[in-house]
């Protein structure tokens, strides 16, 4: 690899301490730009040591920059801090090192830091800019660890320092909402009710306001302030000539979400001969059984998370999908800017967001007659795509605990008469008129009590002091902590009537109540989020808990709470109901949404539909397009951390185009015996791994990432290599490698059968000197001294329950976890990245 030299100028210069400052930084950050951060850290140390400056401090907080560029994180630490120590008034290097602890996933050392900043800094108000900074990553922060109540404060001073701050102003109005602060609009700084309207959030407009044209109004205004236009189209508007529907799912929910807890048993009953399914993915991996489900349950399971928008709607593109369904919505963390390419011919929404997205390209919002009834559909830029029954689906396999006793849950006994209300809704849900209600129903029905979760302290002192300002004990007002899944399931049937919230009515936790047992009594609105709960009821045969107006709302409350006889027969309706009500006939539901789709699917006219591919030829995972990365390829990219300057492939290039359009200036070094190798690289290294001599593994030092394609299971002794590897690395070196699962059902099945053939460039390939599964790959990798950080599957078409069977039993006569053997059997492969402990 070619590294670019210091100039021998100014290294003579620095060690004798002459360099002036301006030109140490110019000729550093030149190489720098040039590829060669090693060599300007070099730089930096040898000024430091040779030079006695007042400015010093300037340079430890370059120098902490170049170390952090490397992957140096404890020499980027203690460069930030000898900065801060030279000069304590020197406020970026106090910011920088905040995020690099929070980076590092230390947020109250990041916390720490920035309030160092206000304690401790002087003339910090003479820095305006950096003041108003310092607060805003304290007040995000602080959001992020659930301070609420901190974060709200922190930011409204910062909104006192400097009022003009849309996206602040956003969260301290959402935050409001969350403490349950009323009025949430406050006027103050200057800053009007109407400003505060204008930059509410599209998700908080969903509970601040019952107006359809104000709930549009700020999603348009989120879209044409977030979202950039796009380029041209990626997808052919005539779309494509499969046999097989193939539909995308756009989500970072598919973990441990109330969108999964919905849609999980969805994916397990697509209909394989008909649809395949694909997940675009930037879910956080949380472990949960739940989103090995999930994963477990997709064709295919592609990460996004470190693409780009761009990058993201590319990868869709190659994969030819028919339908993309955008389960996000503009909730948080969303990512409309991949729809605005259209990667696919059609593309909707559902369930994410219940309201108009406005996102650019969404053609069809999934709905039903009652959630958008016609004279709803000019607030919405998507056309409804209505399912006969309901809108939402529901998982049949969530599991219910046994029911507690009331007094284990803190609620009075049932024989002190006291009727339960309860309400397990998100707290920014709650609005005054609403509480006002309550409490009135809670007045007029003696003894009775209302049950609520509500996570932060002042929240529950702010819904106390609202009661007894109305006249109500805050005795009366119990709260729940938070419980597991089946816990909390059934702690629903502790309670006599769910009473639902308006303008934002329950979705999943009405799904949850009903699925339980338990009445909800919604009060159904002119918006799509105050129908949810409606379109509930009328799927599962009790109507008549559908109010239309505030006041009916509040006296049917009281007529049921006071009329058990009445209460005991919709219990028992809903008993009779639930399993034969379309609410939770979920093959129903799959089988109706699938001719939903397939009614706006697009197919080009006069083309035959193409045959679909072998899965045991392919081994369920299709090829590229000409051009087009493959799917773990896109994995890997997705995996590769952005400004890595040097990065190795081992046994070919094939992520070097890719990578240098990301990164223009890094090196991308081949190891491979290729002849035709070297267009595509900086630097090929033409040799067999394992062969390589001193000079080589030198000219392959200085890489920070080292990738294997499949490749780690060809190397003859893999514990010999990355012993070497990391020995020889120059720095914090990373390992990302696409290791093929020997645990896979299919080869499995291979060997039970005895057609275990090898194959050239098939499963199993001929190439392959090692089998690995899940757990020896990570042996592996930690054997040679490295930490696994992220390790994630490549799903393909799901196996035969037969074969499911089969593995479990056999598991079960090993002596092994037959759920932990059907799991690991499910990927085709894993990617792993690994950092060098």
């Amino acid at each position: 690899m070619s590294v670019p030299a210091i100039p021998d100028a100014l290294f003579r210069q620095a060690e004798r301490g002459v360099l002036p400052l301006g030109e140490l930084f110019q000729g550093a950050q030149t190489l720098i730009d040039e590829g060669a951060p090693h060599a300007a850290i070099r730089l930096y140390e040898t000024w430091l040591e040779h030079t006695r400056s007042p400015l010093a401090y300037a340079v430890w907080f370059n120098l902490a920059i170049a170390y952090s560029g490397t992957g140096n994180d404890t020499s980027a630490e203690r460069g930030y801090i000898k900065a801060i120590s030279e000069n304590p008034r020197f406020i970026e290097a106090r910011l920088n090192l905040g995020t690099l602890y929070e980076r590092l996933g230390r947020p109250d050392d990041a916390l720490a830091t920035w309030n160092a900043v206000l304690a401790e800094v002087p003339d910090l108000a003479d820095q305006h800019k950096l003041h108003v900074q310092t607060l805003n990553n304290l007040g995000r922060l602080l959001e992020i660890r659930k301070r609420l109540p901190e974060a709200e404060e922190i930011l409204a001073r910062s909104l006192e320092l400097n009022p003009d701050q849309p996206n602040v102003l956003t969260h301290w109005v959402h935050l409001r909402q969350k403490l349950c602060r009323w009025p949430v609009y406050q006027p103050f700084a200057g800053i009007t009710v109407e400003t505060m309207r204008r930059h509410t959030s599209a998700l908080a407009m969903l509970g601040a306001s019952p107006d359809p044209a104000e709930q549009l109004a700020a999603s348009r205004h989120f879209i044409a302030e977030k979202v950039a236009d796009a380029g041209p189209a990626l997808a052919p508007p005539e779309g494509y000539p499969h046999k097989r529907m193939r539909i995308g799912y756009l989500s970072s929910d598919l973990c441990s979400h109330a969108v999964s807890i919905l849609t999980a048993e969805l994916y397990e009953l697509h209909d394989r001969s008909r649809v395949e399914v694909y997940a675009f993915s930037w879910s956080r991996e949380d472990n949960s059984p739940l989103r090995a489900r999930v994963v477990g349950a997709m064709d295919h399971y592609i990460r996004i998370d470190r693409m780009t928008d761009e990058e993201a709607a590319r990868c869709i593109r190659s994969h030819e999908i028919d339908v993309l369904v955008d389960l996000h919505g503009l909730t948080l963390g969303a990512r409309p800017g991949i729809l605005g390419w259209r990667p696919a011919p059609v593309q909707l929404t559902w369930l994410g967001f219940p309201g108009p997205t406005a996102i650019p390209g969404v053609d069809y919002v999934v709905a039903d007659a009652f959630v958008l009834p016609p004279e709803l559909e000019p607030h919405f830029t998507e056309k409804p795509l209505r399912m006969p029954h309901t809108f939402q689906i529901n998982d049949r396999q969530r599991a219910i605990g046994a029911t507690p006793e009331r007094a284990a849950s803190g609620l009075p006994e049932g024989a002190q008469g006291a009727f339960v209300f309860c309400s397990f809704n998100s707290n920014f849900k709650f609005t005054p008129s609403v509480f006002d209600a309550w409490m009135r129903i809670l007045q007029r029905v003696p003894g009775s009590v209302l049950w609520i979760v509500a996570d932060a302290e002042p929240t529950r002192d702010n819904l106390v002091r609202e009661a007894e300002a109305r006249g109500v004990d805050g005795s009366r007002l119990l709260f729940a902590g938070r419980v597991p899944p089946a816990e909390y399931l059934a702690r629903f049937r502790l309670a006599d009537l769910f009473l639902d919230t308006n303008p934002f009515n329950a979705g999943t936790t009405a799904s949850d109540a009903l699925w339980a047992g338990l009445p909800v009594l919604t009060w159904a609105g002119q918006t799509f989020c105050s129908r949810m709960a409606g379109s509930l009821l009328h799927a599962v045969g009790l109507p008549e808990l559908v109010t239309h107006s505030l006041a009916d709302y509040e006296e049917t409350a009281v007529a049921l709470a006071t009329d058990p006889a009445r209460m005991a027969q919709l219990r028992a309706r809903l008993a009779a109901n639930r399993d034969a009500s379309p609410l939770f006939d979920t093959p129903r539901f799959v089988r109706d949404y699938e001719d939903l789709l397939a009614s706006v699917v697009k197919r080009p006219a006069g083309l035959p539909l193409s045959d679909e591919p072998d899965p045991i030829r392919t081994h369920a995972v299709p090829d590229p397009s000409p051009g087009q990365l493959s799917v773990q390829q896109n994995s890997m990219l997705a995996l590769m951390r952005a400004g890595m300057h040097s990065v190795v492939e081992v046994g070919g290039a094939t992520l070097g185009q890719a990578w240098r359009a990301r990164e223009a200036k890094s090196h991308f070094t081949a190891i491979t015996t290729d002849p035709e190798a070297g267009g595509w690289s900086t630097n090929v290294i033409r040799a067999e791994p394992e062969t390589m001599d001193d000079a080589q593994w030198q000219q392959a030092a200085p890489a920070q990432c080292w990738l294997f394609p499949e490749t780690l299971e060809r190397l003859r002794d893999p514990w010999a290599f990355l012993h070497r590897l990391r020995r020889e690395a120059l720095g914090r070196v990373e390992v990302i490698a696409c290791v093929n699962n020997a645990q896979n059902w299919l080869v499995q099945s291979l060997l039970a059968s005895g057609n275990f053939h090898y194959q050239a460039g098939g499963m199993p390939d001929r190439r392959s000197l090692h089998l690995f599964t899940r757990a020896s790959v990570a042996t592996l990798l930690q054997d040679c001294g490295f930490a696994v950080v992220e390790m994630t599957a490549v799903h393909a078409h799901q196996p035969p329950p037969a074969v499911l069977a089969a593995i479990r039993q056999l598991a079960e006569a090993a002596g092994t976890d037959p759920v932990l053997a059907e799991q690991d059997a499910l990927p085709y492969q894993y990617l792993v990245r690994a950092i060098a402990a």
